[in-house]
């Protein structure tokens, strides 16, 4: 139950990272923003498309271990493509650009 916890609050912290990384970024311009928004959705298809989909693709070999650890990749790298594309794209989306933080003025400037 504590390993769960543990890792429970290892991806909340990474997601967080992540997040704000991404609301900071989509603050500068509506440019980024886009970006942003249109390339996380990408990832967040592709990695479902890896964990998912592809997974069931892979032929099965008897006597040979391949296409399990092929299977196990293709689950633990779509499934962090998809947490990492759904947390940046959640930090783009709730981003409102011109909002950034204010530009600092040189002292004795008006």
């Amino acid at each position: 139950m504590l390993r769960l916890l543990v890792f429970i609050a290892i991806a909340a912290a990474i997601g967080y990272v992540v997040f704000m990384s991404a609301n900071r970024i989509a603050r500068l311009s509506p440019r980024s923003r886009r970006l942003l928004l249109v390339g996380n959705v990408v990832a967040v298809a592709l990695g479902l498309l890896l964990a998912g989909w592809l997974p069931t693709r892979v032929p099965e070999t008897s006597g040979s271990p391949a296409s399990l650890v092929a299977m196990l990749l293709l689950w633990i790298v779509g499934g962090c493509l998809a947490f990492l594309g759904l947390a940046a794209l959640l930090g783009a989306f709730f981003a409102r650009p011109g909002v950034g933080e204010p530009t600092p003025t040189r002292p004795g400037s008006r």
